[in-house]
């Protein structure tokens, strides 16, 4: 790389730059206060580059090569800062798709145009950040273009000494990263990237395929660093790639910018992918819905995170995935993190609780012509999650719905496996429960690790009290047991016309099992009340929980019953997740308890 720069050159640059990042990612992680204290801008940027090279062949052509360049990095952008990279890969895209080969003078007009992309992109650009970095390094470029007695790659090497000295920097041009003695997780990645790409320049070697094809899985840390913790104005950063758009970014800017803050628009051809912390991932998502095709979607729980970067109250992290009931102060107060099933409406895939909440399921169930489904996050997704939480905590617990009733037992096996063998230390137990029981045996477990117990100590615990805790559904419609074909059709309409009503359980081994049926609503609220009284007279109730589908008043109305008669209130009566009520439909009631032990 001396007098021109190819496709290829570019590839094998990003290739360098990757594997420095790689190497530097929870050192990147470990210094990461802005905008949020959540830990994972060096994972986000890694992932983003990574997704880049995974996704793209090498080619000569400077022209193509950016353009997959910019594709690459919009559909596998992650988080804030891998929005401002793939946003500054669009704008290098939109002069380098002129040419086949680059001279360092078009190089510098390329990298001007990614930098302003990269600031447009962002709704209110701070002094400070991966911004700054990358407009002190064009700047530098930019200084020497016309000076062509120079090769290339000193022209380079005094732009990376630029890009150092502004991200030292930073520190001073930002109070929460002066306060906290660091300098901008976000400029720092650039630069190492940067190095990454001036070692490929000295060296003039690429990096070998099979080095992208196993990412390096980040260690974990015996101490999380610490940082001031921000207060948090939107719970969750919410991602989407966007097909077919109907709207201009500047239209859809506008129609979304009121749903939170920190808000990254980037684009190439007909897709658009958004970044935004809000409170309301699913009101979005749905508001979404009306100017394109979703095809993908990110939501991560920044409270969650921060705590778990900064604050962590055990060694031990309990997971759980969203058919557990378990109300939000609780999850929090307990640091239960929850990866979310799968809804597939139509040809739309949407997080389960986070992107589509139970009312929109219900509207939807409504329509008998939308096709609806469920299935396990992919192995991905949770290796996502496991990931991160692998950087934070000794140990990881999983608690899974039963196996017998979702594939998502074997999904966590799966997503743990490469972890596992790198030395992380996950165990992936079957809870062989669902909905209310679920999030009281989950809650159980947290409670143990904040106690400071062994994993031992915890699952010895943990599978006691599953052995005591059973679950009972008050189905007060089989229209959905029916449309999914658990019940069959002609089977489904006899049923139906003599008002069946079954009350619905799980077997030990997780199986489902009829526990009784009668032929109205409040035969069969009065047998899920008999039914409870009896285990309490028998053996006496230690805590009992409640979900509903669609239904809080009944809820609230069985809760007083058996608050009246034994004087003990029931842990949480919470809305069961839009899974569970694709299942079991509207109306239904669940009381989970856990009997007192012998």
């Amino acid at each position: 790389m001396t007098l021109t720069i190819t496709g290829n050159d570019l590839y094998d640059s990003l290739t360098a730059g990757y594997l420095q990042l790689r190497a530097h990612m929870q050192e990147i992680n470990n210094i990461n206060v802005f905008p949020v204290a959540d830990g994972d801008t060096g994972s986000n940027i890694t992932h983003t580059m990574r997704s880049i090279l995974s996704n793209t062949r090498k080619t000569a052509s400077v022209a193509e090569m950016s353009d997959n360049i910019a594709k690459s990095a919009l559909i596998g952008a992650r988080g804030n800062s891998g929005m401002i990279i793939a946003q500054f890969f669009q704008g290098f895209y939109m002069v380098a798709k002129d040419f086949e080969e680059l001279t360092m003078k078009t190089f510098i007009t390329a990298v001007k145009s990614a930098v302003d992309y990269a600031y447009t992109a962002v709704e209110h650009p701070v002094d400070g950040t991966i911004l700054t970095v990358m407009s002190k390094w064009a700047q530098s470029l930019a200084f020497s273009q016309d000076d062509n007695r120079l090769p290339i790659p000193i022209h380079l090497r005094r732009g990376l000494r630029a890009a150092r000295q502004a991200e030292i920097a930073t520190t001073d041009q930002m109070e929460l990263l002066r306060r906290n003695g660091v300098v901008d997780a976000g400029a720092k990645a650039f630069v190492v990237m940067l190095n990454g790409v001036d070692s490929f320049i000295r060296n003039s070697t690429p990096a070998a395929d099979a080095e992208l094809s196993s990412p390096q899985m980040a260690i974990p840390l015996e101490v999380s660093a610490d940082h001031t913790m921000e207060t948090i104005t939107f719970r969750y950063c919410t991602e989407a790639l966007m097909n077919s758009m109907t709207v201009e970014k500047k239209v859809l800017h506008d129609e979304i910018v009121g749903f939170g803050d920190s808000l990254v628009l980037g684009g190439h051809g007909d897709m658009m992918r958004i970044h935004i912390h809000t409170d309301d991932p699913a009101r979005l998502f749905e508001h979404l819905s009306r100017f394109g095709e979703i095809a993908q979607q990110k939501v991560d729980d920044m409270v969650m995170q921060q705590l778990a970067a900064n604050s962590p109250i055990a060694k031990t992290a309990i997971v759980t995935d969203s058919s557990a009931d378990i109300p939000i102060e609780v999850r929090d107060a307990l640091r239960i993190y929850t990866i979310p099933q799968i809804l597939q409406v139509n040809e739309t895939s949407y997080f389960d609780r986070i992107t589509i909440a139970t009312p929109a399921m219900l509207e939807i169930l409504d329509s008998p012509e939308t096709k609806v489904s469920s299935s396990m996050p992919s192995v991905g997704e949770i290796q996502r999650h496991l990931e991160f939480l692998t950087q934070h905590y000794q140990e990881v617990l999983v608690l899974s719905v039963a196996a017998k009733l979702s594939g998502t037992f074997r999904t966590y096996q799966l997503a743990a496996k490469e972890l596992q063998e790198q030395g992380a230390k996950i165990t992936i137990l079957d809870t062989r429960l669902n909905a209310s029981a679920q999030g009281l045996v989950v809650a159980e477990a947290a409670k143990a690790a904040r106690a400071g117990k062994s994993m031992e100590e915890i699952m010895a615990h943990v599978e006691q009290v599953i052995d005591r805790t059973s679950i009972m559904v008050s189905v007060q419609s089989i229209d959905m047991m029916v449309r999914s074909g658990r019940i069959p059709q002609k089977l489904g309409k006899f049923v139906k016309k003599i008002n069946f009503k079954p009350l619905i359980g799980l077997a030990k081994d997780g199986n489902g099992k009829i526990l009784g049926v009668r032929m109205s609503r409040a035969g069969s609220i009065s047998l899920l009340v008999s039914r409870f009284m009896k285990a309490y007279r028998k053996q006496g109730i230690e805590a009992y929980g409640m979900s509903y589908i669609g239904t809080p008043e009944l809820a609230d109305s069985v809760a007083k019953i058996l608050i009246h008669k034994t004087g003990i209130r029931p842990q949480f009566i919470e809305q069961a997740s839009p899974v569970i009520a694709l299942h079991a439909g509207r109306g239904s009631i669940s009381l989970s308890i856990t009997t007192k032990a012998s």
